[in-house]
């Protein structure tokens, strides 16, 4: 079932290639700088520090980019997914520092039940990269996500993949809005230079680094993730890139900080998974997650809002779709058990009636406006749909 009209969806694709020719990312990096100038399809601004990609180039990588069908994660799978720096004592409800037996646990949840169809780590263990890795797979034979930046980090997940395969390593190298993080070029260029298959995230948060509307939030999202995908394609043309695009809602309500439990943070995720789908790009989201701080009726409730929504449109992948709380900052293991039997229990005809916004023709110029600049918070756009758009 279509949630909206591929005109919207190709607007989008559309608006997100002028986004990359006429405003550009900016980066400092000599070595990315070289690898789009070489193309000669792409051309660095000495005043503004931006790369401006021609869409020809863009389109190209989508060209030599694997498709959905060669991924080895099939439509409509929900996942673990994320990286929670505490984990919420199911007992105590504190806030306590992760374990590998907490890794170990939730792997293991995740491995017995078809529900839960790939893994992440779920809880951050700072600095431990390949001892992470080799906790999920002795405990977990699904497909895998994990964090590779360290030299040490980067030649496991190599040997994983190639001995075990199913392995992506998740990368955010851009910095809403369209500012390179240059701490992650390098470890970037090893990953994909080597083969190991990446997904590139980007989290625009709509009231501030993105602009506050829906469709525009979803072309700024889809230009972010659409230049690492470039950039990836670019040094190792054919390697497998999966689009992580996360569009995101800065609550105003609550000093900006973001809120996963709204239906439209579910809507926003899964139209841009259509986007992709229209493109037939590998594709992973976030959907099905909470505002709460503590598993309770409330985070449940959300929790089914997004599992029907995803039923009853189909989707690619959705993330942190069971045991993370509040901004992502904590995992429950009890909320994941119970989760999983809710996302069991709940068909399509649970999904709630929502009306999508139209296609917003101010949006382009409220990204080109902003730049790689986040002053979207006092922009005239944000002022002029606040209380308007992404109110449940």
């Amino acid at each position: 079932m279509n949630i909206v009209d591929n005109q919207y969806l190709e607007k989008i694709h559309t608006d997100a290639l002028a986004v990359l020719e006429e405003v550009g990312v900016k980066s400092v990096s000599n070595k990315v700088r070289k690898i789009f100038e070489d193309t000669g399809l792409a051309a660095y601004d000495e005043t503004t520090g931006h790369i401006h990609v021609l869409a020809p180039l863009v389109e190209q990588a989508l060209t030599t980019m694997p498709k959905r069908d060669q991924y080895w994660i099939p439509d409509n799978s929900f996942g673990v997914g994320g990286t929670a720096p505490f984990l919420y004592d199911d007992n105590t409800g504190e806030l306590v520092v992760p374990t590998f037996e907490h890794v170990a646990k939730i792997s293991q949840i995740v491995n017995q039940t078809y529900v839960v169809d790939f893994m992440a780590r779920g809880v951050l263990i700072p600095k431990q990269e390949a001892k992470v890795m080799d906790t999920i797979i002795a405990n977990c034979e699904k497909p895998i996500y994990v964090a590779a930046l360290t030299e040490e980090g980067i030649a496991r997940a190599q040997q994983i993949y190639e001995s075990r395969g199913k392995l992506t390593i998740q990368f955010s190298i851009i910095n809403s809005p369209l500012n390179i993080i240059e701490s992650m070029v390098d470890p970037f260029l090893s990953c994909v230079e080597k083969g190991i298959p990446i997904y590139v995230s980007t989290m625009p948060m709509a009231g501030l680094s993105a602009p506050y509307s829906m469709s525009s939030l979803l072309t700024l999202t889809h230009a972010e993730a659409l230049f690492g995908i470039t950039l990836a394609q670019l040094v190792n043309p054919g390697i497998m890139t999966v689009h992580a695009g996360l569009p995101s809602v800065a609550s105003i309500k609550n000093n900006y900080a973001v809120d996963m439990g709204l239906v439209s943070f579910n809507i926003a995720n899964l139209l841009m998974e259509k986007v992709n789908s229209r493109l037939n790009l590998p594709s992973i989201q976030t959907a099905c997650t909470t505002s709460q701080e503590k598993p309770n009726e409330i985070a449940e409730k959300e929790a089914v809002c997004g599992y029907a929504l995803m039923k009853k449109y189909g989707f690619h992948q959705m993330r942190h779709a069971f045991g993370f709380l509040k901004e992502l900052v904590s995992f429950s293991i009890a909320k994941l058990e119970r989760h999983i039997e809710l996302c069991r229990q709940t068909g399509p005809e649970l999904a709630p009636d929502y009306q999508i916004d139209p296609y917003d023709p101010e949006g382009l110029e409220a990204i080109k406006r902003n730049s790689s600049q986040p002053n979207y918070m006092r922009d005239d756009h944000t002022l002029k749909n606040t209380g308007k758009v992404f109110l449940v």
